[in-house]
């Protein structure tokens, strides 16, 4: 069949559909208007967020739960250097994701300096298998079906294509009967568990001194709680975004699974976004039921906490479970009335025997208002081990190897 002439970013959604893309994460920006009218014409949906990392990250977790790459449409700007982050973040853990980055014209820059969008194939190449700038309207279908190629092959990573908006608009010549077919990727990483009662930092590694308020009892609680299938919530799998805490059993009674989503690198407060794209993977091939529970500490929740507003008006329930050193009143934010503002519920827990009820209430209240709960667990002041440094701001506030 003769190849018929299409707006290239038409042909560039079909690659993505091809691909079996279904949504899309990003930030929304004019130099991304033809993708969005193409996306809208072959039914693909658009999630959009406030944070360009976060993104990166919802499309993590949205691969990682799917079997597909992720794909993340961010417009050019001072904000979108932000992507680094997430997509180093993917590099390391080898989660296949194409980023789109758009600019509004190919041609020079702009009068004015300040105006100037930041290169962003030159910041990413460092963090990502290909970065590549679209020059030629007519190289767009080829460079979407290899980006998605280069990110599943070998060790699978992120790939970022800078597409301009002048160039997404003109017409090429395209031929449908080229497309991939879909491809998956051969299995999402796992990682093995930390023993209960031992703290791993964002770099893989054992922290030797503070344990970042995180102490036995609350492992070994949340291995209780979600190892054995207790609860009301054990007809259908539980998937559990975290990166520092133990992950309980893999099978409980009934056949009840857990499925630990860890992330050796990920940034601070990056498991609510992530928990977001397992949520509506999860939504997306009918397991409505199943159950997602983020663990993070009080000192990165605050980081990408403004993304459970995009968790409450896109409908992805969850449970957030917030471990907090109790300072003696210096953190000023309420990690509860902050989530409150976002119209998610929460509670506090104080004392260790009441932690297993507020799980049971989160999870109950998580799937009668189909938003996130938090629950945040006051585990006293931070953990040191002996023969490890002082306790001080700079250590307990250090992220990272």
């Amino acid at each position: 069949m003769a190849a018929q002439r299409i707006p290239a970013a038409r042909a560039a959604v079909q690659v993505l559909r091809d691909e079996g893309i279904d949504l899309v994460f990003g930030c929304p920006g004019g130099a991304l208007l033809p993708l969005y009218a193409a996306m809208e014409e072959a039914g693909i949906a658009h999630l959009p967020v406030r944070h360009a990392e976060a993104a990166v990250h919802m499309a993590d977790g949205w691969a990682r739960t799917s079997g597909r790459a992720g794909v993340v449409a961010v417009a050019a700007g001072p904000g979108a250097g932000r992507l680094v982050s997430g997509l180093y973040a993917a590099a390391q853990d080898a989660v296949p994701l194409v980023c789109l980055t758009g600019r509004p014209t190919a041609a020079g820059p702009p009068r004015r300096a300040a105006h100037r969008p930041p290169d962003l194939v030159r910041l990413a190449a460092p963090v990502t298998k290909r970065a590549e700038r679209i020059e030629d309207p007519a190289r767009i279908p080829g460079a979407f079906r290899e980006a998605f190629r280069i990110a599943r092959e070998g060790r699978p990573g992120p790939v970022l294509i800078d597409v301009p908006a002048d160039l997404a608009e003109a017409e090429i010549a395209s031929d449908a009967g080229r497309a991939t077919g879909g491809g998956r990727w051969p299995a999402p990483p796992t990682r093995a568990a930390t023993p209960v009662g031992r703290t791993a930092d964002r770099g893989g590694h054992a922290d030797p001194g503070t344990v970042r308020g995180t102490p036995p009892w609350f492992l070994s609680e949340l291995a209780a709680v979600f190892g054995t299938g207790h609860g009301p919530a054990t007809a259908s799998d539980t998937y559990l975004v975290s990166g520092a805490a133990a992950a309980p059993s893999a099978v409980g009674p009934a056949g009840h699974r857990l499925h630990h989503l860890y992330g050796r690198s990920g940034p601070p407060g990056w498991e609510v976004p992530a928990a977001i794209g397992v949520r509506k993977a999860l939504d997306a091939r009918g397991e409505r039921d199943a159950e997602v529970v983020a663990v993070l500490d009080g000192d990165g929740f605050p980081s990408m906490s403004g993304e459970l507003a995009a968790a409450a008006r896109y409908d992805a329930p969850m449970v957030l479970l917030l471990h907090t050193a109790d300072r003696a009143g210096e953190d000023f934010a309420d990690p509860v009335k902050l989530a409150g503002a976002y119209g998610c519920a929460g509670r506090d827990v104080v004392d260790p025997a009441e932690l297993r009820t507020a799980v049971e209430w989160a999870r109950k209240e998580a799937v009668s208002t189909r938003r996130p709960v938090l629950v945040e667990v006051r585990t006293g002041p931070p953990v040191r081990r002996p023969g490890g440094p002082a306790v001080e701001p700079v250590h307990e506030y250090t992220y990272g190897p």
